[in-house]
């Protein structure tokens, strides 16, 4: 099991440096800071019936909900989660839930990723969580929401990076151990970010990077848990199910964006990995496509 903590610590220990003008500085702070990103994919406010009800959801990125009023809930591996006014939710990448509601719901949403480097560092972790809903959060951000200037997207942003914050101080496990792995392998997951491609191949990567390929694929497998190759496979996948949910573009197109030979071998590729085919996937996820 994940282990749970409240203070997530990049390194074990803060390095401060005073220069010669007297200025002191957190060199540690500094060089992990710009590596973090959050990338706002979708949002809105939405008041939904009974056709927000759909089930096996999960979509290649995380979700946050701020309950606004009315109920619902999400039928997860771990239980029934109700879904309540003054209460907020972020539901990671990939974490199959049946959405659920016997009336209306009304609720603003976010749909994000978090990146460390080329890491989306909630991925995998599979789970739901809740926290208390402050109104000093939820007013500002419908007041920046109803706005559009520049403040008001600063201050949205702002807003998203808070009550992430909160999740990863309050409830999130510890990802100590993936932000280093994100670090030690910045150049390998740089490079497959940049190069995403069916062709891509394990031996092919190393050859570029100049890697011993025997010797780092074996590393890789015992630092990540999965081989060189699934990792790829596994970008693939994600690269995918973001085109299927969030442009038009026909399965043909994403399949050839991705260096698929054919639409054939890229909807049997996306069935064996996520048991429904590109076109099934979107129909289910539909109601994440506004």
């Amino acid at each position: 099991m994940l282990k749970v903590s409240r203070h997530e610590a990049i390194e074990n220990r803060a390095q401060f440096t005073t220069d010669s003008r007297g200025i002191t500085r957190n060199n540690l702070l500094m060089s992990h800071l710009n590596l973090l990103s959050v990338e706002l994919l979708d949002h809105g406010y939405f008041v939904g019936n009974l056709q927000w009800n759909q089930y096996g959801v999960h979509s290649p990125f995380a979700r946050i909900y701020y309950m606004v009023a009315d109920r619902g809930w999400l039928d997860t591996d771990q239980g029934r989660i109700d879904l309540i006014p003054g209460t907020m939710y972020l539901i990671p990448p990939r974490t199959r839930v049946n959405l659920r509601t016997d009336g209306r719901i009304e609720k603003f949403y976010f749909h994000v990723t978090c990146r460390y480097g080329d890491m989306d560092i909630l991925d995998n972790i599979n789970r739901c969580f809740t926290l208390p809903l402050r109104p000093d959060l939820l007013h500002p951000l419908l007041a920046a929401y109803s706005g559009g200037r520049l403040p008001d997207l600063l201050a949205i942003k702002g807003l998203v990076y808070q009550t992430l914050a909160s999740f990863f101080r309050d409830c999130l496990p510890d990802i100590s151990d993936r932000l280093a792995l994100a670090n030690e392998y910045k150049l390998v997951y740089a490079y497959i970010e940049q190069n995403l491609s069916a062709r891509l191949s394990s031996r092919q990567l190393c050859q570029v990077l100049d890697l011993p390929y025997e010797s780092f694929r074996r590393k890789f497998r015992r630092d990540n848990g999965i081989t060189l190759h699934q990792f790829i496979a596994d970008r693939l996948i994600q690269r995918a199910s973001l085109g299927l949910l969030l442009t038009k573009d026909t399965v043909q197109q994403i399949a050839s964006r991705l260096g698929f030979a054919d639409e054939f071998y890229f909807s049997r590729f996306f069935k064996q990995k996520m048991e429904y085919s590109p076109r099934e996937y979107r129909r289910i996820n539909a109601v994440l496509r506004h």
